[in-house]
């Protein structure tokens, strides 16, 4: 049997009551971190405007998107727009080693898409874990390959999640689903190159996903044939992206070995390639092995791509720049002693102060850790005093990573930081307390207006 066709009879029969009671904890976290995400990244993307003008235009309708009441947008426009806003200041979470950015895309779909369709939360909720689940499960056969070829892992493979949320709240059969799987991996698109020229609003390349797999389940909801052999077949995905794939390890233990549980949530709006430094100097800082006074230099050795990524910027001048660098993040946690929405900011990524403390920054790749990638990602990083003493630490699993689970309390948190500035307190409060409970709520109705805020 074609792998769309086992996701496919997997996704139309699983139910909320069938998910383990940690999954459905699971997905409160993802959807609350990903509508801070969201918000932050409404109030905060300087292309906003720019590429709403354009949306009006290019695809009008009768809706508005997140932070706005004006109904002058279609269905798919909607989409694209939430999930960019998603994705639009680094705060979006991601595979634990696969470099995909999922909840961006299916959580704002599922939400949005839910509430205009009339779904119950709960069965939102269970078309959240369904995104995560396919587009994870296809994503674990390709790393660290898809990235070395030149393939964007978001662009590439959120489309089979946005296809999957769409399905199940489309409410498709068997064959429908298949189907949109087919039409889903025919739509993929996105290279690297995205992160080294245009990364300013390289959102809408992710975004864009959301309103593919809408048109996937819409063109297989209608009796469209898809590609059922996308994944697997001698042309297909997997053969153009990856290398010595496992066709079996892709749906074995489907309903048994839920995979949103390997998504880690970020605690600093920046790469996360370039985070693992970053929460090294602050840690140092927090356990008072030194004062910043006293940095002489700082050496960090990291895998490849987080060098080709994040490793040569030391004067950003532009918010991009400063999403995208070892060198000023540690110089933020050396000076402020954390790193947050603020610094992605003129007033502080063009201050000739943090330059000066980026400058003692020295990124190169180290055969220790590059061997290890992608299994695990992170960085080696060596700190060397005036006195003499050289402070030591290897990082993998950064808090908040599936190793290190920081739990619902710092999410909230995180949340908090995210939405001070943006929503009324009394809004940000209600959002909360319904995603709390959200699988108690009668109707996501209640949700989505909040988010038009």
């Amino acid at each position: 049997m074609e792998i769309t066709k086992q996701f496919a009879k997997f996704i139309v029969n699983c139910t909320y009551e069938s998910l383990p009671k940690d999954v459905q904890e699971t997905v409160k976290e993802r959807i609350l971190d990903t509508v801070g995400a969201a918000v932050a990244g409404e109030h905060s993307w300087k292309g906003k405007e720019a590429y709403l003008q354009a949306a009006r235009e290019l695809y009008p309708g009768t809706l508005a998107p997140w932070g706005s009441g004006e109904k002058s947008f279609s269905l798919g426009a909607v989409l694209t727009t939430n999930c960019a806003y998603a994705h639009a200041v680094e705060l979006d979470d991601g595979h634990k080693n696969g470099g995909c950015h999922t909840g961006a895309v299916v959580v704002p779909m599922a939400l949005t898409l839910g509430a205009v369709l009339g779904r119950r939360p709960q069965e939102i909720m269970t078309a959240i874990v369904l995104g995560y689940e396919i587009t994870y499960r296809i994503l674990e056969q390709l790393p660290p390959t898809q990235i070395g070829r030149g393939f964007y892992p978001s662009s590439q493979l959120d489309v089979f999640g946005a296809a999957t949320v769409a399905g199940k709240l489309y409410g498709l059969d068997e064959e429908q689903m298949a189907n949109a799987l087919g039409f889903a991996g025919q739509q993929t698109a996105g290279f690297m190159e995205i992160t080294v020229n245009g990364k300013e609003d390289k959102c809408i390349q992710v975004g864009s996903c959301a309103a593919k797999g809408l048109a996937a389940a819409i063109y297989a909801r209608e009796g469209l044939k898809g590609c059922l052999t996308v994944l697997e077949g001698k042309n297909g995905f997997f053969r153009a992206e990856g290398k010595d794939i496992d066709l079996e390890k892709v749906t074995a233990g489907l309903g048994k070995e839920f995979r949103i549980r390997d998504t880690y949530s970020k605690l600093y709006p920046m790469c996360r390639h370039a985070q693992a430094p970053v929460e090294a100097v602050l840690d140092f800082l927090e356990e008072g092995a030194f004062q910043p006074e006293d940095v002489v230099k700082i050496w960090v050795g990291t895998h490849q791509v987080a060098y080709n990524l994040t490793g040569a910027i030391k004067e950003p001048h532009s918010q991009s720049d400063s999403k995208f660098s070892i060198a000023y993040g540690i110089a933020a946690a050396l000076r402020d002693r954390c790193f947050g929405m603020k610094h992605l900011t003129p007033a502080y990524y063009e201050d000739p102060e943090l330059w000066k403390l980026a400058h003692k920054v020295t990124v190169e790749v180290d055969p220790q850790v590059q061997s290890v990638y992608p299994g695990k990602r992170g960085a080696l990083v060596k700190v060397t005093l005036k006195d003499g003493r050289v402070c030591t630490r290897e990082l993998y699993d950064l808090k908040a990573s599936p190793n290190n689970p920081v739990g619902w309390d710092t999410i909230v948190q995180k949340y908090t930081n995210n939405m001070e500035g943006t929503l009324p307190e009394d809004v940000t409060k209600k959002i909360l307390d319904i995603v709390s409970h959200f699988e108690q709520e009668y109707s996501s109705q209640g949700l989505e207006r909040l988010l038009h805020c």
